[in-house]
């Protein structure tokens, strides 16, 4: 993808996605989505385990790192049905961007997997936004999106993040 073609596009088409998960296993499967847009607020929703889903890949080290339990997912979780709506309504035809593709993508396939649909966005790599920016001023603006918007391995904080560091590096696209 060009810098041009996440230039022509405009801040209601740019968005960020962030999965949560119950470890990082080839087994692990999601907990949290979670998305805004460059120019809107932040939604998450915990995600209910699915039968298909074995609790023997849920990572009590995920767990600490999150502080999301099993208990509260299976008590506050909306079916993964639910949340593929969700996603696929805010996200389809926009340009959704991801700081870990590789993983999120997995906890999609795993999540669209589960409730039987069909994923109607593609995620792209938040990298390719990084590279539009100069070089010598990607450290500053990390500490200074880390500063407005700190990451701490949930949903909403991770995508907020991503969006300061959009704003920070990329404020003509």
């Amino acid at each position: 993808m060009s810098n041009l073609d996440v230039s022509v596009r405009q801040l209601k088409d740019v968005a960020f996605i962030d999965l949560e998960a119950s470890g990082l296993s080839a087994r692990s499967w999601p907990i949290e989505a979670g998305w805004c847009f460059a120019g809107g607020a932040a939604k998450a929703m915990l995600i209910r385990p699915h039968e298909s889903w074995s609790l023997e890949d849920w990572n009590p080290v995920a767990e600490a790192l999150h502080g999301v339990s099993y208990d509260t997912l299976v008590k506050e979780g909306v079916p993964a049905g639910e949340v593929c709506e969700k996603l696929n309504g805010a996200l389809a035809g926009k340009l959704v961007f991801s700081d870990a593709p590789d993983w999120d993508g997995f906890w999609l396939y795993r999540l669209f997997q589960a409730a039987k649909m069909r994923q109607r966005f593609i995620v792209s790599d938040f990298s390719s936004i990084l590279r539009a920016a100069p070089p010598e001023k990607l450290d500053a603006y990390m500490e200074e999106a880390e500063r407005r918007a700190p990451r701490m391995h949930r949903a909403i904080p991770d995508v907020l993040h991503m969006r300061a560091l959009y704003e920070l590096a990329a404020p003509g696209l």
